[in-house]
């Protein structure tokens, strides 16, 4: 994060006109690499000045006695201070400021910042300074990392809706338009430097999106000059952490360097099972060529091994009398395993040029290249039982359905559940046994692990033009260019004893056992034995080309600032098959048709300065979007079709926000309306009746976000603040969309149905939340922080098929099956308190940092943040608990120790 060290020199080099004024200048540098500052906004008493291309500002009319200096520029924090001016012939000599930042090292948070200014009400006359973003909005600190506990998500809007920017250069995930946080993990120091843009405010690095824009600069020239070691520990989802981070600032000869890297490790952690096994690192350097021209590069990447978790059904955790049961592993040879692991490791270069060509004017030219390989293991099986532990045919639940079996039958499986390991776990021991009886008789394997994987590499520009005209405008125009390859198959990892695999389809074997060519995954390699290492199942490739040219124009009055931007893109892509299916071979090898996407967006905004201390802001935008080319294919990993009617969705979306600003008191209220249409989703699931793997293909579908917004920062006295945040939502799906289920095997031909599912809640977040914190900060260094926090409207995610007419065929009007049937579930809402203490120390110029922090202090452990509904059901008896919702549950009493030193 940003710091600016302001060095203010106040001269009194003459009486002005009246006798009661004073001349007064200063230039504002950066404290982190010493270059002075140009563009900043200084407000004086009643006069709003800007620094020069050398840092400096001046004015010959400032009344004496006590006034108040604001200095702010977007990036920074905001400085307030209050200062007393003399008689003329006063010489304050130097008078130097430090600015604390504001930090947050949760990766993958949205963050907008409001600025902290304090002016007389009274200066309706005078020209009122912007309102810049600064990390002091309180709404969206708190709903970012207090509130994130829960999986709060910032007016509802999942994450493909925020684009994020590693030093210009887009990093979302085309293929899915998420950005992949993880892939630049435990670099926190390195990648504190942030440009953040929220909704659909002005950019001046991107046209943005409706959940905002984040930039992260990695140039080493703006990196703190620092050697920083820190040490983490904590009991979520890894245990310990090292971080070791150089960097030289800007050096004489004009070059910078940094140098980052971290470990992060654990194999116990709340939830058993669950190991974390990553690295990171990072490097930059720059060259400043002259004052018009600097080069940079910049290299990062964090490979990462973690075993991960699944949900669960309530009568699994209850049970074994936990709600953080974990399916996905078991005992090999007394060690724990997890059959589902996560292994990813994409690494990124990125060459910038910074071109000044003067004060006003500027172009900045970036090229980047990242691959690498992403993968997620699993348990396969074939002709064998399921080997799952919470499998519903494993529950006691299900032994009481049969009415043949005695209840006795039950409550031993029950035992079982609550004694024996290899009943609840994963029995590695049996998986492999069960092998070497197939290697006996020279069949194939009925187990192994498998490893899905898609490895991407994609090369991208960005050139990014700004232009101050002079003091009421600035334009900026964009373009974006990206070329994309995902590579997308299975490959064997573990063999767990057994000889071979063979690669064909075994549902295809039940459904078609005379036709040899249906069964084969690849007919260019029939009935190919596989082992550890080898490619199977399913192999292709997707194509993205895109590109984005955008532009916007910012206008700056005394009582009003308005912008104006408008962009236009396109996005082509298609499949590569190479592999020949036996289920569609004439539409499985080889490339698809290729689909163009041409889109747009426009979108305005307002912000009408009342006086110094009250703000009203609003903003509007219309946007299309392609869609993912994850939501594009009936079924990509066998052909190449296209789902039908495919198009781009639109998004319409507009805010507006009262801002009140003063030192002591910061309040932001907010209404918000967005609309989404014509979107598009892709579920794979196995369909009992059909006996095979299946995927239902969603288009249509429209979604309204709607709410309000409270944040309040209240400084009570000098060391103590209050903060209130409060968020109301309401989150909904506003049609049916038309649903396409495809099966795997092709034994039938694709059905369409209707899924009735308007007005039906959006999952995975709280849509009403509130936090209520009190911060206080010792004059030594000491600070403390703690928050009550609520949660409520949660709802679980709903089987779309339980909202199909096949549903509740031959069920009369007003049957109350009907309603059991088709009723989405509310989950409970609940209560946490979270708190921390820190305490900064300096030591003969070592600046060292301790703080603790704890979450979920009352161990609230029944709050559920997330779940969904089994997409199994029974269709002939209409026993909604034969296959019971899975659920997450918070996570109960957790906490994060670091310690740090920087010198």
């Amino acid at each position: 994060m940003k710091r600016i060290l302001f060095l203010l020199m106040f001269l009194i080099a003459a009486i002005a006109i009246q006798a009661q004024n004073a001349k007064v200048s200063g230039r504002v540098f950066d404290s982190e690499s010493g270059k002075v500052i140009k563009d900043a906004v200084i407000q004086i008493g009643n006069q709003t000045l800007m620094t020069n291309d050398e840092g400096y500002f001046e004015s010959n009319n400032i009344p004496v006695g006590k006034a108040n200096i604001t200095i702010s520029l977007e990036g920074y924090n905001t400085s307030i201070s209050e200062v007393e001016i003399n008689a003329p012939e006063t010489n304050f000599g130097v008078f130097n400021l430090e600015l604390t930042p504001i930090n947050i090292d949760r990766a993958g948070i949205s963050e907008v910042y409001l600025s902290t200014l304090d002016f007389d009400d009274d200066n309706k006359g005078q020209n009122i300074p912007a309102l810049l973003h600064s990390t002091s909005d309180a709404f969206t600190n708190t709903a970012s990392f207090t509130l994130g506990a829960a999986y709060f998500r910032v007016r509802g809007y999942d994450s493909e809706n925020s684009l994020v920017y590693m030093s210009g250069i887009p990093v979302n995930d085309p293929e899915t338009g998420r950005p992949a946080w993880s892939e630049w993990g435990g670099l926190n120091d390195a990648m504190r430097n942030k440009d953040v843009v929220n909704g659909l405010n002005a950019s001046r690095f991107s046209f943005g999106s409706v959940g905002g824009a984040t930039n992260i600069i990695t140039r080493a020239s703006l990196q703190r000059k620092q050697t920083k070691i820190s040490y983490a520990l904590s009991n979520k989802s890894y245990t310990n952490r090292v971080m070791l981070t150089y960097s030289t600032g800007l050096m004489e000869n004009n070059w910078a360097f940094t140098v980052s890297g971290s470990r992060r490790w654990g194999n116990t952690s709340y939830v058993d099972g669950i190991f974390y096994d990553a690295w990171a690192y990072f490097g930059s350097a720059e060259k400043k060529i002259n004052q018009k021209h600097s080069v940079a590069l910049t290299v990062y990447g964090s490979p990462t091994k973690r075993g991960m978790q699944a949900a669960s059904t309530q009568e699994a955790y209850d049970l074994l009398g936990t709600n953080y049961y974990n399916p996905n592993w078991g005992y090999q040879a007394g060690e724990k395993r997890n059959a589902k692991v996560k292994n990813f490791h994409e690494p990124m270069f990125i060459l910038n040029h910074y071109w000044n060509f003067n004060d006003k004017m500027k172009l900045t030219n970036s090229i980047a290249y990242s691959w690498g390989r992403n993968g997620t293991s699993n348990l396969n099986w074939y002709n064998a039982p399921d080997p799952r532990p919470d499998y519903y045919r494993y529950l006691p639940s299900y032994a009481l359905l049969d009415t043949l079996l005695d209840p006795s039958v039950a409550q031993a499986i029950a035992n079982n559940w609550k004694n024996d390991p290899n009943t609840s776990q994963i029995n590695w021991d049996h998986l492999y046994d069960v092998n070497r009886l197939a290697n006996l008789s020279g069949a194939q394997a009925n187990y192994i692990i498998e490893e899905r994987r898609n490895d991407q590499s994609q090369i991208s520009f960005n050139s990014l033009f700004n232009y101050k005209k002079n003091e009421h405008l600035m334009v900026t125009a964009g373009l974006e260019l990206g070329k994309y390859t995902g590579k997308h198959f299975k490959t064997i990892l573990d063999m767990l004893g057994g000889e071979y695999w063979t690669d064909i389809d075994q549902y295809a074997i039940q459904d078609f056992p005379t036709n040899a060519d249906a069964m084969q995954n690849d007919l260019n390699n029939p009935d190919r034995k596989v082992g550890v290492g080898d490619t199977y199942g399913y192999n292709y490739n997707t194509y993205e080309n895109t590109g984005l040219l955008w532009g916007q124009a910012e206008f700056t009055y005394n009582k009003i600032e308005f912008f104006a931007a408008a962009n236009v893109g396109f996005t082509q892509f298609w499949r590569e098959g190479l592999y020949k299916n036996g289920r569609d071979p004439e539409n499985s090898f080889g490339n698809s048709d290729k689909k163009n996407f041409t889109n747009y967006g426009v979108k305005g905004g307002a912000t009408y300065k009342i006086n110094g201390h009250n703000y009203v802001v609003g903003n509007v935008g219309y946007m299309t979007r392609a869609p993912f080319v994850k939501n594009a294919f009936v079924l990509p990993t066998i052909k190449n079709t296209y789902v039908p009617d495919l198009k781009s969705e639109s998004i319409l979306s507009g805010d507006i926000s009262y801002i009140y600003n003063t030192q002591n008191v910061k309040v932001r209220l907010s209404a918000y309306h967005t609309k989404f249409q014509d979107g598009s989703r892709i579920i794979t699931y196995y369909h009992d009746d059909y006996r095979t793997f299946v995927n239902m293909t969603m288009t249509g579908i429209d979604k309204v976000m709607q709410g309000f917004e409270l944040g309040a920062d209240i400084k009570v006295t000098s060391t103590i603040s209050v903060i209130a945040v409060g968020a109301l939502g309401n989150y909904r799906y506003t049609s049916r969309p038309t649903a396409t289920v495809s099966l795997e095997n092709q034994a039938k031909p694709d059905i369409t149905e209707t899924i009735y599912q308007n007005n039906f809640y959006l999952s995975g977040t709280p849509q009403n939340a509130a936090s209520l914190g009190v911060k206080y900060a010792h004059p030594k260094y000491w600070f403390f922080n703690a928050n009550v926090n609520y949660f409520d409207k949660m709802w679980l995610d709903f089987n779309p098929e339980r909202r199909t007419e096949n549903a509740i065929t031959g069920m009369g009007y007003g049957d109350p099956l009907i309603s059991a049937i088709t009723k989405q579930q509310q989950l409970d809402g609940g209560f946490t308190l979270d708190a921390s203490i820190g305490k900064s120390i300096l030591y003969k110029k070592h600046y060292i940092n301790i703080n603790f922090s704890m979450s979920n202090i009352l161990n609230n452990q029944n709050l559920i943040t997330n779940g969904y509904e089994q997409m199994r059901y029974d269709y002939v008896d209409n026993n909604l608990n034969k296959f019971s919702p899975k659920y997450f549950y918070m996570l109960g009493r957790t906490f994060y120790l670091t310690a740090s030193i920087r010198f």
